[in-house]
């Protein structure tokens, strides 16, 4: 247990080595001191132990999974708590003494009764819980029960298992006054905090013996998308984790909303829609398969994956749309030239580069297959230009993760990063860092995020450095704190009339905001970027500020094979791409393409002085024709939007020609007799009702 501890020590935050160590010996204490009968250290022990589980899970969520996979979770520390209480109480006053035999049935009565009202959240929750979930889709017809009083039901697991600190604190303050009353008090505390929370929520548990039915629920929404009628589906299951993997359906909202025809958003996690970024677009989230074909889409023609995932197989299934696969950046990478990209229509890459990375295939894909529209996302990457009087020199440091594989050499993170941080660090030249890593990054390799959380502190500490005063910082603060709550303001708004809305939240919305998301992004990235100043180095691992805007403020970015090295030149500035395997350059710049037109950088780091310089040239350095020349290799020419727009209307039109909207495939005839006749069926039936037949041969994948 304790290496256990210590390796999350090392993946996380330095103060969780203080908060476990104090967790621990605060519980340790307790037994201690419970059975050599020292009340005042075990008072004391008892206080720590409360302190560190609210410190816990108010601010170290990924702290609290870790105890929970030692199995001490809060549970069982709240029991292990109870037990030093019992055995306090025995030791000092004897078997059958007055505050032990009080504290006994308090704790018996708070457990009682915790199971009861844990009973009747889960009630609520089950009678609550809608197959589906929506954003900019207007479910209110459902006519689902509000949600009892947030401060009965919000975190009441936590809530209930601290309704045994009143007990233990009568039956304490009974043991040192004498005093049996104060027991009874602590005991009668908690009873009525129990009921009272039952009381509250029984209204609820009334409202929710009648809730929407299965099949009206995905009548309602099929209505509401109906009505929308979309042509173009996004559809994203994600491989790996959600609030990591969110980036890869995130990137393409702007483009989508831009598109001239209309698109529709299928999420299969209902995590992956809360960290889905803003959007204006119509969001259905449905988490089951079979739920999944219940949805109707009679007008889709054409369906985007920006993913390879295994669940893609349940919207593959429409025969009456063309299936792309989009991807969420074009690298070097083998896996953006998989073989399993053969199950869809077309495959959509950025430039030429990305129709020669399938010729490793060797004609398992044909090129027909292939169609070339750009990086429409990349017109916020701004092109290299004179920078202001007193910028400092900045490099952008975004390693790759370590891949799925134990490929040592896929990441420079593990055996180069922290040796390019303090080589850059130690130039005479002074150098400012924006180390933004990928999202993935440590969740397969130990040694990863060693490097990750060694990075950080070197940055931090050259910032303590720099700054001996940080004027207007707290302005600053404020400002920015001030636009993320109305961004999230405008966020909310994409989820109005959806079931789960507190009151308090509701009444917050009564109007909508009329600021554009735009507006508010660009302004909070322009007071980031003045609150830090032109020196300050930048540790990034949240949406804001964007990748983007971190390209704009960087002079050179030094990278991995990886879609951010594609995504970089559109800037047309000097960038490196790091060899750790200390392969020969020019054999590595030919098995990785994007890299051709790059300052490439070996172990031992020695590129690093005149890479520095080019940073500084202002992409008049050696290697800027070689940029200009891969750029239109690797992103192709012209404007990205309108070629993405181009192949959307192309394949929609080819789809429409065998299936016009609102047509399906027809169901196979199995009988030899009528092979060959066609199957006729009302035009006002549902979908859902005609594809019966196709559903149940397809159960097996679902």
């Amino acid at each position: 247990m304790i290496a256990a501890l210590i390796r999350h020590a090392e993946i996380s935050k330095d103060k969780n080595v203080l908060v476990l160590l104090s967790l621990l010996g605060s519980y340790l204490g307790m037994l201690v001191s419970a059975v050599t009968g020292h009340f005042w250290v075990f008072l004391a022990a008892i206080v720590v132990s409360y302190a560190a589980d609210l410190h816990l899970h108010k601010h170290e969520p990924d702290l609290i999974k870790f105890l929970g996979k030692l199995k001490w979770g809060l549970s069982i520390r709240v029991l292990v708590r109870e037990l030093a209480v019992m055995v306090m109480l025995r030791g000092l006053t004897g078997v059958g003494g007055d505050a032990f035999v009080v504290v006994f049935l308090g704790f018996v009565a708070v457990h009682s009764l915790r199971l009861m009202y844990t009973f009747l959240c889960m009630f609520i929750k089950r009678r609550r819980a809608l197959p589906v979930r929506v954003r900019n889709l207007d479910l209110s017809k459902l006519s689902m029960p509000e949600p009892p009083p947030p401060l009965a039901f919000k975190s009441h697991e936590r809530k209930l298992l601290y309704l045994d600190t009143a007990v233990i604190v009568g039956g304490l303050a009974s043991q040192y006054t004498k005093v049996i009353g104060f027991g009874v008090l602590g005991v009668a505390v908690a009873v009525a905090l129990a009921v009272t929370g039952m009381v509250m929520l029984l209204p609820t548990v009334s409202r929710c013996r009648k809730v929407p039915s299965h099949e009206r629920t995905f009548k309602i929404l099929n209505q509401q998308v109906a009505k929308y009628q979309p042509e173009v589906v996004l559809y994203f299951s994600y491989a790996a984790g959600a609030r990591d993997s969110a980036y890869q359906v995130n990137m393409w909202l702007d483009t989508l909303a831009r598109l001239g025809r209309r698109p529709l958003i299928v999420l299969r996690e209902v995590t992956t829609l809360r960290f889905l970024a803003y959007t204006p677009l119509p969001v259905v989230c449905i988490p089951k398969a079979d739920d999944l074909s219940l949805l109707e889409l009679p007008d889709a023609r054409v369906v985007l994956y920006p993913a390879n995932a295994g669940k893609n197989v349940h919207m593959l299934r429409i025969a009456e749309a063309k299936h792309v696969f989009i991807g969420h950046g074009d690298s070097d990478k083998l896996a953006s030239s998989n073989r399993v990209s053969k199950v869809y229509d077309e495959i959509w890459t950025a430039g030429e580069a990305g129709d020669d990375r399938y010729q490793r295939l060797r004609g398992t894909i044909p090129s027909t297959d292939l169609v070339r529209v750009g990086r429409p996302q990349l017109s916020a990457v701004e092109r290299v230009g004179r920078r202001a009087a007193g910028h400092v020199t900045t490099i952008m440091y975004a390693p790759t993760w370590e891949g799925w594989t134990a490929d040592p050499y896929h990441t420079s993170l593990i055996l180069m990063g922290e040796k390019m941080i303090r080589m850059l660090l130690n130039m005479d030249r002074p150098v400012r860092i924006i180390y933004k890593p990928h999202p993935l990054t440590g969740k397969r390799s130990i040694q990863a995020t060693r490097a990750h959380r060694r990075i950080i502190a070197m940055l931090e500490a050259d910032n303590a450095r720099r700054e001996k005063a940080a004027k207007g910082m707290a302005q600053g603060e404020k400002r920015l704190a001030e636009l993320e709550a109305r961004m999230g303001k405008l966020k909310a708004w994409t989820v109005v009339g959806v079931y789960g809305i507190w009151d308090k939240d509701r009444a917050a919305l009564a109007k909508p905001p009329k600021e554009s998301w735009e507006q508010l992004q660009a302004e909070w990235h322009e007071t980031f970027w003045q609150l830090h100043g032109p020196a300050r180095h930048q540790v990034v691992t949240t949406q804001l500020p964007s990748l983007y805007s971190c390209f704009n403020e960087s002079d050179m970015m030094i990278s991995d094979i990886s879609s951010v090295v594609s995504d970089f030149v559109q800037s047309e500035k000097p960038y490196v791409v790091c060899n750790p395997a200390d392969m020969d350059p020019e054999l590595f710049k030919q098995l990785n393409p994007a890299s051709s037109a790059a300052y490439i950088m070996g172990p031992s780091c020695e590129e690093m002085q005149t890479c520095v310089e080019a940073a500084a040239s202002g992409g008049m350095d050696r290697l800027a024709d070689h940029r200009a020349i891969l750029k239109r290799y690797l992103l192709g020419d012209g404007d990205s939007m309108v070629r993405f727009n181009d192949a959307v209307n192309a394949l929609f039109a080819k789809a429409s020609q065998k299936f016009p909207p609102g047509e399906i495939a027809e169901p196979i005839l199995a009988n030899p007799f009528t092979r060959g006749q066609t199957v006729m069926h009302d035009a006002t039936m549902p979908i859902r009702v005609i594809r019966q037949h196709h559903q149940n041969s397809m159960q097996q994948y679902f």
